[in-house]
């Protein structure tokens, strides 16, 4: 007997609205992330008379918002306050928060299309630094929406690149300062199917309703109120970090030898590469004399770190795709 047709899966119309990308669409439609905050979604910010259309009625409620996460890098750096005035001065507005923790499965989904261009040595390290502590998702609103180009593609764009030499001033990453493309501070979700997988990988059923009906509740002072305080409440239990790399070193000094400390700073001056097994004979992350953001700090310096793989399996889209389908399809700001 076969099975009636999912009527919880976004049909094409949404699926236009939720990416352009084709193969997400193809893959995010059998995504259990996907599929349970959806469903969620359709719950809270639906059409509760009109279940036909409350696909749509969700579309253009995630139509104008973006995700933005702070790395645990982030919090340790205290770069909150930047990026929440940077936020504010692009035309961002926050409608919700949630304190959120990673665990080596949650990060790796995230990911999940990033992450293979890593050699097996950079995922011990990531594992690592982004499971140290408690952190902050934000849903924000961009009200400066056009109706062609959604919220989360926007701050994506104005997130930039990981890399600084493909990094303009205007971008978030610039005023960030981050020391390197693998300390980078913050994480944003491409588009708005971006935001529902990604709201399903860091929160269980109960927090993602409880987040997404903040959302519908588009009270941006109080959702901004208690954004401030989860904020302000994490960065009083996380130490602080400079992320100054000839600081690590001095600071690491003690704890280790002096020929470990020689090849390490080697290493970093050179260029010169090492395992993971290497760099923790060295310089021992489980050590209670080592902070573990110098830890972090040097191996960013001196890990091996990437491997020959293609690029982005799902790449981000650009403001002119969505540009360019709005007029495919009939859709301009004046619709």
């Amino acid at each position: 007997m076969r099975s009636a047709p999912d009527s919880r899966t976004p049909d094409a119309e949404v699926w236009r609205s939720l990416t352009v990308s084709a193969t997400k669409t193809e893959l995010f439609a059998e995504d259990l992330y996907f599929r349970e905050c959806w469903a969620d979604a359709l719950d809270v910010l639906g059409a509760p008379d009109d279940a036909p259309t409350a696909g749509r009625t969700v579309a253009d409620a995630l139509a104008p918002l973006g995700l933005l996460s702070f790395k645990c890098d982030g919090m340790a750096g205290r770069q909150a306050e930047r990026t929440l005035r940077y936020l504010a001065d692009n035309g961002f507005s926050i409608v919700a928060s949630a304190p959120i923790r990673h665990n080596r499965h949650s990060m790796r989904e995230l990911w999940r299309y990033n992450w293979h261009v890593y050699t097996t040595d950079r995922l011990a390290l990531m594992t690592l630094m982004h499971g140290v502590s408690d952190s902050v998702l934000l849903i924000v609103r961009d009200d400066r929406y056009d109706a062609t180009v959604p919220g989360a593609v926007r701050l994506s764009v104005l997130k930039g690149s990981a890399d600084p030499e493909a990094r303009g001033p205007e971008h978030l990453r610039t005023l960030l300062e981050p020391p390197n493309k693998i300390i980078n501070f913050v994480h944003v979700a491409d588009e708005p199917a971006d935001v529902v997988r990604e709201i399903g990988i860091f929160l269980d059923r109960t927090e993602r309703r409880a987040l997404l009906a903040e959302v519908g509740a588009a009270d941006t002072e109080a959702a901004e109120r208690r954004a401030r305080a989860e904020v302000a409440r994490l960065e009083g239990r996380t130490p602080a970090s400079d992320f100054d790399l000839e600081a690590a070193f001095e600071r690491v000094q003690p704890a280790v030898t002096p020929d470990a400390l020689t090849r390490l700073r080697q290493a970093a001056d050179s260029g010169m590469l090492l395992s993971w097994d290497e760099l923790t004979a060295l310089l021992d992350p489980a050590s209670p004399k080592i902070e573990v953001w110098d830890f972090v700090r040097i191996a960013t310096e001196v890990l091996d770190a990437d491997r020959q793989a293609s690029a982005d399996l799902l790449p981000p889209s650009s403001a002119a795709e969505w540009q360019e389908a709005a007029a495919l399809h009939g859709r301009s700001p004046s619709a």
